[in-house]
């Protein structure tokens, strides 16, 4: 049996010391023991928060905007004292938003016309005729009764030998409700001004110049001088004056000018319209179309060749004018319809009665839902000018030449020829007027030539418009392509022959 040492004899190593003492490990020993300082890693700090530039940039102008808000209560505050202790000041608001906001107030002491003349007379003007523009409601607050008046401002112009004054601004004034002096003349505030300027010379001489001449006018604004207000039959809306001037320009008179337009309710004047007429006539209202209103007609006629502009009262979205002017015109078609397409390019090469024709036969034609008042207003311009050239047309003309003229402008094709013909003094003055013929005749003749290409009148007034422009030589080898019968081409041809042999003989 083996024998276990006893715990109580200390172990010994081989070289005769005795062994360490074990420390005790139990638990108790464990808890008293020192613990062993274990490293711990380094937990880096939080970074310190900056701000971005664009946040810097937002607080910056959030900063201004509380700023702003900040003055505008301020300034805001202000005017309301300010309004409270001096009302007057604000009076000026009612001539921009009228009858939004409504002013018991008195403006700047009113002055009589005597004061006013005083005035301007210092200030080197003077004031031309006054216009009565009748009784409506005050300025100031919308209500009491008051007078317009309107009033030209005149200046001299330098260097000028007559006619000298010409219309630099018109002026409404009103009459102050209770407001007299002691001698019983009324006073008068000035409630609309408007700055006038003439129109530039080119536009004025427009219709007597050539588009390929030299001269066509300089962009120098011309003088108005003359104020005056449409009498009669004209639009309800408001007031319409015309404000004119005339031009020299070579051996014609020219007259031109504004219309002028005054709103009573939100007294307000305007410049509606810039007009010129060759015949030196100023533009008239009358009831061209079945509008409810007169249109206005601007004469633009150059001898035989009648042209007109009509302009018709039409709503504008604008609170202080609620009218503008807006011509008829004939450029664009307003039925989409082949036979109206055609009417209306005869119109516009000046074949007025033959556009009238068709216009009327189409009429009877087509469903009466699809003429419409627009569609009618463009045939009524077409009837306005046919009564011309049909006058003209069945006039009777000292000169045989006139007389041809006069029935080709109407497209009476047939007619003019037989004018022509009737005598050596009709083919001498004709060959003049179709070697001198601008474009306005052969574009008659080419267009109905487009829509009627089978006419003899048609191919002999062609033929001798070449003759007479470019040779005869041209115009018998044009005929050559045409489909005539020989004794066709027989008579044009002869009819060119003489032609040739009148002018000739007449030097042309």
């Amino acid at each position: 049996m083996a024998i276990r040492p006893s715990s109580s004899v200390p172990n010994r190593h081989q070289d005769g010391h005795s062994a360490p003492k074990q420390l005790p490990t139990s638990a108790s020993s464990r808890s008293t023991s020192v613990p062993k300082r274990v490293a711990t890693p380094k937990v880096a700090a939080p970074p310190k928060k900056r701000f971005s530039r664009r946040a810097i940039w937002e607080i910056l102008l959030a900063i201004a905007l509380c700023g702003f808000a900040i003055a505008g209560l301020v300034r805001m505050g202000q005017v309301g004292l300010h309004l409270l202790l001096s009302p007057q000041s604000f009076s000026w608001v009612n001539r921009w938003i009228p009858g939004w906001i409504t002013l018991r107030v008195t403006e700047a002491t009113p002055k009589t016309l005597h004061d006013i003349r005083d005035d301007l007379k210092k200030a080197g003007q003077r004031t031309g005729e006054v216009i009565p523009l009748g009784k409506g409601v005050s300025f100031l607050d919308g209500k009491s009764a008051a007078t317009d008046l309107l009033l030209p401002v005149l200046k001299s112009q330098v260097n000028c030998q007559a006619d000298c004054d010409r219309v630099v601004e018109l002026r409404v004034y009103q009459t102050s409700p209770g407001s007299q002096t002691p001698q019983g003349e009324s006073a008068y505030y000035l409630v609309s001004q408007l700055a006038v300027k003439g129109p530039e010379e080119s536009f004025v001489v427009a219709p007597l110049v050539d588009a390929h001449s030299d001269s066509q006018g300089s962009s120098h604004a011309l003088p108005l001088a003359h104020l005056s207000r449409f009498e009669g039959k004209v639009p309800a809306q408001g007031i319409w004056l015309n404000l004119s001037g005339r031009r020299q320009w070579g051996n014609d008179t020219i007259a031109y000018g504004q219309i002028i337009h005054y709103y009573p309710k939100h007294h307000h004047l305007a410049v509606k319209l810039q007009w010129t007429s060759p015949t030196g006539e100023a533009p008239i209202w009358k009831q061209v179309t079945g509008n409810s209103n007169p249109e206005l007609i601007v004469n633009h006629t150059l001898g035989l060749e009648p042209q007109f502009e009509i302009y018709q009262v039409k709503p504008f979205k604008f609170i202080s004018s609620p009218v503008q002017l807006e011509e008829v015109s004939l450029a664009d078609p307003v039925l989409q319809n082949p036979a109206y397409r055609d009417a209306m390019l005869l119109a516009r090469n000046g074949l007025w009665s033959t556009s009238l024709e068709e216009l009327q036969a189409l009429k009877q034609q087509l469903p009466k839902k699809q003429w419409t008042v627009a569609v009618q207003a463009q045939m009524d311009v077409v009837r306005w000018h046919a009564q011309v050239t049909k006058v003209q047309a069945e006039g009777s003309w000292a000169s045989p030449g006139q007389q041809v003229m006069a029935n080709l402008i109407d497209g009476r094709w047939q007619s003019a020829l037989l004018a022509f013909q009737a005598s050596a003094a009709a083919i001498q003055e004709t060959a003049a007027i179709l070697k001198g013929d601008p474009g306005r005749l052969a574009k008659r003749v080419k267009t109905a030539l487009q829509l009627h290409p089978a006419q003899t009148e048609l191919m002999t007034w062609n033929s001798l418009l070449i003759a007479a422009q470019q040779n005869p030589g041209a115009a018998i080898a044009g005929l050559k392509q045409q489909k005539l019968t020989p004794k066709d081409r027989l008579a044009i041809t002869t009819l060119i022959k003489r032609l040739e042999q009148t002018s000739r003989e007449s030097g042309y």
